[in-house]
């Protein structure tokens, strides 16, 4: 076990040796027992992580929970990792949305044209095609259409370019035309909806996450599967309330100072 030695300052020295300690952790260890690898009581490796928290360096994901907050991934240039950090903040608020609504969860990222999927949550009888990691059409998905519609002018024009597109079902948008109208129309009404477009029978609804108005994921939710059957846009208010929670917590601080959330 590490001893905080008696020499150097002590509170810079528990302060960087835990900030440490949380980010390198990849076992999943609470902060009660991190602070005590390193002979630091738990009450003030819990006042650390706090100051840490209000600063924007942590973020807690869970109880007793830390993983590296916004301000310090925007330090270290770790914009490649945001993924898997989106992911792991968006994990417990997307498991209560899918067991409050019985339904399938997605969350999503556009990548080489394609939509990655980093979670998915809820499918318990395996009915959606998706899978965490996984790579799908973006034309024909609502997290694809979200997404799509944001793109900047040109990276849309380039991408509908590339049409006409398969028709995977019968309402699949094959055309180039077609699809410039229905993203135009999603990105005015904030939502997307995938009407059984991907895989029949299959009916999703989707809105995007975003940092002061640049969209960077997308969440979506399985209408036609796992619960009672609904209206897509029955979904639309937990999903929001959902994605406002996610935002609140990937983007605490703006270049203004603290976010709203």
């Amino acid at each position: 076990m590490t001893r905080i030695g008696t020499s150097a300052p002590q509170t810079l020295t528990r302060s960087l040796l835990l900030l440490e300690r949380i980010i390198d952790d990849d076992r999943g260890l609470s902060l009660s027992v991190l602070a005590g690898e390193l002979g630091i009581s738990s009450s003030s490796a819990h006042r650390l992580a706090v100051g840490f928290e209000k600063s924007g360096f942590l973020l807690r994901v869970g109880r007793g929970h830390y993983v590296a907050g916004p301000v310090l991934l925007r330090l270290a240039g770790a914009g490649r990792d945001w993924g898997s950090f989106a992911a792991r903040v968006s994990r417990p608020i997307l498991g209560r949305l899918s067991r409050q609504t019985g339904k399938t969860v997605h969350l999503g990222v556009f990548e080489e044209n394609m939509v990655t999927y980093l979670l998915k949550i809820g499918d318990r009888k395996g009915e959606t095609i998706s899978r965490q990691g996984m790579q799908l059409e973006a034309y024909c998905s609502g997290i694809g259409k979200v997404l799509l519609s944001h793109l900047p002018a040109g990276e849309r024009d380039a991408y509908l370019a590339t049409g006409p597109f398969v028709g995977l079902t019968p309402t699949t948008i094959t055309s180039a035309a077609a699809l410039r109208t229905e993203l135009d129309a999603v990105r005015g009404q904030g939502y997307a909806i995938d009407n059984e477009e991907m895989v029949p029978g299959l009916i999703c609804i989707a809105a995007p996450i975003a940092r002061a108005g640049d969209v960077v994921a997308a969440v979506s939710m399985v209408v036609s599967h796992d619960g009672p059957p609904c209206a897509p846009a029955d979904l639309l208010p937990p999903l929001r309330r959902a994605i406002a929670e996610i935002e609140a917590r990937l983007f605490p601080y703006t270049d203004e100072g603290v976010s709203a959330g």
